[in-house]
């Protein structure tokens, strides 16, 4: 079984990569798989075109890096989404991804993958923590809602400003790596 990791920090290494791998790496030692994506590394990305094709054909007709991330998805046991917060909402890489999962439901709205997919949120941000939660929760909502994830729980560090944070939180990345068994 597959888990799918999304990391949209600009930052390899920094306090979203470092959460991400911990939770995905609980999940590969409890004998998942796991495909790892960081957007920002990505050179061919569009967003959504609002094209309607999706709703068709249930695929986006937009194709681009981001493609081989929405099949994985698609395919997948669960997702680990991962974003820095930046003025109060997700970076602009992982919105560009984020509006591209329309094409996960047809034209009722009724979604073409798998419901029970497992989901784990990762946001970070140097400040602005109530914001920071919200946009976890909003984050975990709207995938059970509209797609029937089922979250398996969510890490929100706040004070990330410096990357070396969550490498020296020993209570978050005991967070990841039980969240990493929950998959």
């Amino acid at each position: 079984m597959t888990i799918v990791a999304i990391v949209a920090s600009p930052r390899i290494g920094a306090n979203s990569d470092t959460l991400t791998k911990a939770i995905a790496k609980s999940a590969e030692d409890n004998g998942k798989t796991l495909k790892f994506y960081r957007l920002n590394t990505l050179k061919n990305v569009k967003g959504c075109q609002a094209c309607g094709c999706c709703k068709k054909k249930g695929v986006c007709a937009v194709s681009d890096d981001q493609t081989e991330i929405l099949e994985a998805i698609k395919s997948s046991e669960g997702l680990i989404l991962s974003t820095p917060l930046y003025f109060g909402a997700a970076n602009a890489q992982f919105r560009l991804l984020q509006d591209r999962f329309y094409s996960f439901m047809g034209a009722d709205f009724k979604p073409f993958i798998s419901p029970g997919k497992k989901l784990a949120v990762v946001v970070t941000c140097g400040g602005g923590k109530p914001a920071a939660e919200a946009l976890a929760a909003s984050l975990e909502e709207g995938m059970k809602g509209r797609f029937g994830f089922s979250p398996i729980g969510s890490i929100v560090m706040d004070m990330g400003n410096t990357p070396s944070v969550a490498a020296n939180n020993a209570d978050a990345l005991a967070e990841a790596e039980r969240i990493g068994k929950k998959f």
